[in-house]
């Protein structure tokens, strides 16, 4: 069975030099439309919208944008027949205090949760209900598809967006769609694996509650605490405290992850309305599916470094934003295997990439070396594991994380060199174009 790695595959087709050492590495990705859940409680909701408008886009991700940014859950009501019959899964947020509570304050977490998590997880039982009447509503699936195969308002459909992000022959493809062939196409149940049956929806929530409360609700449980010869020490430091801690606000992020149904079965019944836009609307094969939920939590404060002066309420609300959308997306890559993206090995000597802090990497953090290979035989790629490797413990970590909307000041190592990739340790059958992949 003769097979050629996909890399040799695509410089065949466009001549475009992967091994280059730049950031124009082209590779098969995962595509991706994110949705702002909107909400009255933003202290101010101007600053976030455009805050979103401007988060950037992962890149590890195609772009797969539809239509609105955001939605509005007020628009779409529960009713108890919504929730009798609602079966999705439902995790509570993670929602924690943090530092501010000390372990003099026990007392004051019933007091602070009110104000936090304990709203935040009322809001957040209902959400998913509301999302799903916002994807029926908004048509999303079938939107989706049509971007995919940029269907027209006639009805008109191709195979352009999946020839660029796939590298497929677009001569080939079009050619057997022109003449019926498309069941006996190999490269288009490919195209439906590698591509289009991998393309993720992700509706986040942010919540933003004010420090000033909860650091005071605090402050006055101590306060309710202190007595004898150390009263006054107590107080000292719970209104040293309290100062410290009412800045800013913590932030709560819930993000719910959904994934495009795609299979043979739906593929074959789509080929059958090719280009038939009233079939294309009437039929009911398109479906996104939930894959999961994941939370996030931040505190963000006006006060920068000492003698740097303070935060305006446009920069902590990015900083409050972007991070933790970076966070919650982390910890939904390295739970759910399927979202999990792909990165571009760089270079061998020493083995690098780039991806860093952005993506929750740590010290040691293990990875599989994969290499896609094209079956002739079969007609399809497939993955394969020519070894492993895990983030140097020894080399800092590229800190690809955005301060404020802006990219972080430059990485630099012991001897002076600029750090922009992360250095892995691993097998030596690597080589620049392979791909990396977390582990659990």
């Amino acid at each position: 069975m003769k097979k050629i790695t996909i890399i040799g595959l695509v410089l065949m087709i466009s001549t475009i030099n992967l091994f280059a050492q730049t950031n124009d590495v082209k590779y098969r990705r995962s595509s991706l439309y994110m949705v702002l859940i909107e909400s009255e409680t933003f202290p101010n909701k101007d600053l976030v919208m455009k805050s979103w408008d401007n988060y950037p886009f992962p890149d590890k991700y195609n772009n797969h944008f539809v239509d609105a940014k955001s939605m509005n859950p007020a628009n779409y009501k529960v009713t108890d027949a919504d929730r009798n019959s609602n079966s999705k899964p439902n995790s509570k947020p993670k929602s924690k205090m943090g530092g501010l509570i000390s372990k003099g304050a026990k007392n004051a977490t019933s007091s602070a949760s009110e104000a936090t998590g304990g709203a935040i997880d009322n809001e957040t039982k209902e959400m998913p209900i509301k999302i799903e009447k916002f994807i029926n509503e908004t048509d999303l699936a079938r939107k989706i598809v049509a971007k995919w195969f940029s269907v027209s308002d006639e009805g008109k459909m191709d195979m352009k967006l999946v020839h660029e992000r796939g590298f497929y022959n677009a001569t080939e493809m079009d050619a057997a769609i022109a003449s019926g062939q498309t069941k006996g196409l190999a490269s288009l149940r490919d195209a439906g694996k590698e591509l289009i049956s991998k393309t993720f929806i992700t509706f986040s929530k942010l919540s933003f509650v004010p420090n000033e409360p909860i650091a005071r609700a605090i402050r006055d449980a101590i306060y309710t605490q202190a007595s004898g010869i150390t009263k006054d020490a107590v107080i000292k430091v719970a209104d040293l405290a309290y100062e410290k801690g009412k800045e800013g606000y913590s932030v709560w992020t819930n993000t719910w992850l959904y994934q495009l149904e795609w299979d043979e079965s739906i593929a074959s019944a789509f080929w059958e309305i090719w280009n038939d836009k009233e079939a294309f609307d009437k039929s009911d094969i398109f479906k996104l599916k939930y894959v999961g939920k994941e939370s996030s939590q931040s505190l963000v404060t006006f006060s920068l470094k000492k003698g740097e002066g303070q935060r305006s309420d446009e920069q902590v609300i990015n900083l409050a934003t972007v991070r933790n959308i970076d966070k919650v997306f982390a910890k939904l890559q390295k739970e759910y295997d399927v979202f999990k993206p792909m990165t571009e090995v760089l270079s061998t000597e020493p083995i690098t990439a780039k991806i860093g802090l952005k993506e929750g990497l740590k010290a040691g953090d293990k990875f599989e070396v994969l290499e896609m290979v094209w079956d002739e035989k079969l007609g399809i790629t497939k993955w394969e594991k020519v070894g492993t490797c895990s983030v140097d413990k020894k080399i800092p970590i590229w800190d690809n994380r955005y301060n404020a909307g802006q990219k972080a000041d430059d990485q630099n190592s012991k001897n002076g060199d600029v750090i922009n990739v992360t250095t892995f340790k691993g097998s030596k059958k690597i080589q620049p174009g392979m791909l990396l992949k977390q582990l659990k």
